[in-house]
């Protein structure tokens, strides 16, 4: 069964030498895998999913998960918050609770602007 490997990691603007950086492996496996020559052991695939932020099922290509999927753009969101530090892990999630808050009081169709200059 062909993985998913090429599709997240293009999505993610990942080379495979990258990809397989981050598996300490190398990027011919990560080209056999792609191309279904070979496989990844388990613990490999766990890496893979995880680099991804994506279920097993979903590096396998199933269509259906017991999870809820996680759409295409929320992982690299997802993404993009795993390389932020602690501290700015901290200040985007005040910031992402003051948009929330906003919204709550303010019609949809107004353009957010941050309530305070406190998220620096």
């Amino acid at each position: 069964m062909k993985l998913k490997i090429r599709e997240l990691r293009e999505e993610f603007g990942m080379t495979q030498a990258a990809l397989a950086s981050r598996l300490n492996n190398v990027q011919r496996n990560v080209s056999n895998w792609e191309n279904g020559v070979s496989e990844p052991d388990c613990a490999t695939i766990v890496m893979i999913s995880n680099i991804f932020h994506v279920t097993i099922d979903e590096l396998f290509g199933a269509e259906e998960d017991v999870l809820r999927p996680i759409p295409k753009s929320d992982r690299r969101i997802i993404n993009a918050i795993s390389k932020l530090s602690e501290k700015q892990k901290g200040c985007l999630l005040k910031f992402l609770e003051s948009m929330l808050l906003q919204e709550e009081d303010e019609p949809a169709s107004q353009t957010w602007v941050p309530r305070s200059s406190s998220l620096k």
